[in-house]
């Protein structure tokens, strides 16, 4: 079977139909969530540090010779420009897509504020591009996904790939721990939460069923963040936004902030496992 690309194509499948993401409404899970989650990601990626999954991925792709003056970029899902505008000083261009035209515009701005002209925003979802049409079959040094929902099949990684000369990259969560997303979710629906699909280990095994040799990197992490009840509580809102409709959503959530916060405070714990993979392509 480890050859066999249909057989994990259709495990991934079916992992993701079992997964959390399984139980989203699509129809409130597109790029009008996603522009109301854009200053969320802009914040969180202003915050990161030295020991940050951005160091860790800049580190890798600069240690690997990805990044040089000659090629260009295909950010997929490149959100306010986190990766980016890290990107772009090293490379010839680089295209920043996006679905939502929020977080392009946080990252348009963000770029102008640092002097960066490299980059060129393209407001469409990866499952709407057609390359030929684009220009874009072949095109880019270095094709790179970071968290991405647009990569979910088959069909869409042959696309990364079909649109890479040279490189591909490609980072998700294979374990993600969200303690109070988890709480909730047994308030809110008397079960446990699923899991995430760990996609990353899918995206393995079908593209060395396709001939490839990705290299696989992993790294576990343990956050806490402590934020307002205000902040946490518009969060968790959002973040339940996409799933079945729960009535008295907001209050629901409220009341368990206010258990359990401390003089207003509240303590966002996490635990997650990374998951780093590069392939070359002829």
């Amino acid at each position: 079977m480890w050859q066999n690309a249909d057989y994990w194509a259709m495990l991934w499948h079916e992992e993701r139909r079992k997964s959390l993401y399984g139980l989203q409404r699509q129809e409130k899970a597109g790029a009008a969530w996603w522009d109301q989650r854009a200053e969320f990601f802009a914040k969180k990626t202003r915050e990161e540090n030295e020991n940050s999954r951005q160091a860790r991925i800049m580190s890798t792709l600069e240690r690997n010779g990805f990044l040089n003056a000659d090629i260009e970029v295909l950010d997929i899902g490149s959100g306010p420009g986190s990766y980016a505008l890290l990107m772009a000083p090293y490379v010839k261009r680089v295209v920043a897509l996006d679905p939502s035209s929020k977080m392009l515009k946080i990252m348009e701005i963000r770029a102008a504020n640092k002097g960066v002209k490299n980059i060129e925003a393209v407001n469409l979802a990866w499952e709407e591009v057609d390359l030929d049409k684009l220009g874009w079959r072949k095109k880019f040094g270095l094709v790179f996904a970071v968290s991405t929902p647009g990569i979910h099949d088959a069909e869409t990684l042959q696309k990364m790939i079909d649109a890479s000369s040279n490189v591909c990259f490609y980072s998700s969560f294979c374990r993600d721990e969200d303690y109070a997303l988890k709480d909730l979710w047994r308030i809110l629906y008397a079960k446990e939460m699923p899991p995430i699909p760990a996609d990353i280990f899918y995206i393995f095994h079908l593209l060395y069923a396709w001939g490839y040799v990705p290299i696989l990197e992993l790294y576990e992490q343990h956050t806490e963040k402590m934020v307002s009840m205000d902040e946490a509580e518009q969060q968790l809102a959002l973040l339940m936004e996409p799933y079945p409709k729960v009535k008295g959503l907001q209050e629901q959530i409220r009341s368990y902030l206010q258990q359990k916060s401390n003089n207003g405070v509240f303590n966002r714990v996490r635990d997650y496992v990374e998951g780093n993979l590069i392939w070359t392509v002829p």
